[in-house]
């Protein structure tokens, strides 16, 4: 199988897609970074682009973060462990995470745990009894939720 040649584009076209791409959805000068690079742009001038891009208010950090925060914890019922290492993948300032992360009331993530638990105890009622309760906290954890959470709520529910 032939390998396709790989299209060269310039700097200025990369501009281009690359602001179309901002302008689309919420993207973090990382994601932007990554996608220049996969237009070859050298390095030196990629760190020139996102600064205009930020003087250009294409690329904004926290109101990415606050998407982010807003979409996973809504759409994916995510906790805030989860939520915050992907945000730290993101390369995101610990400042933009707490203030995104403050935009959220801790009831609605309490609220999205509790829906979790409810669909996921539908799905698993056939379950040994003895293995339902461990089997949840895992299932929590791995959204983001902290052990500390989870059992205050699982001892708050009976099986």
């Amino acid at each position: 199988m032939e390998e396709k040649p790989k299209r060269i584009v310039t700097t200025l076209q990369a501009i281009e897609k690359v602001k179309r791409y901002c302008a689309m959805a919420e993207h973090c000068q990382e994601d932007v970074r990554q996608k220049l690079k996969s237009y070859n742009v050298d390095n030196d001038k990629i760190e020139s682009i996102i600064c205009d891009l930020i003087a250009e208010k294409y690329i904004d950090e926290l109101r990415y973060a606050t998407a982010f925060v807003k979409g996973k914890t809504n759409i994916k019922s995510w906790g805030k462990i989860k939520i915050i290492n992907e945000l730290k993948k993101k390369k995101i300032s610990q400042k933009c995470i707490d203030m995104a992360l403050g935009n959220i009331p801790e009831t609605d993530f309490q609220q999205k745990m509790g829906i979790l638990a409810e669909k996921w105890l539908k799905t698993h009622q056939n379950e040994a009894q003895n293995q339902i309760k461990q089997k949840l906290f895992r299932f929590l954890y791995s959204k983001g939720y902290s052990s500390d959470e989870i059992w205050n709520f699982l001892n708050k529910i009976n099986f």
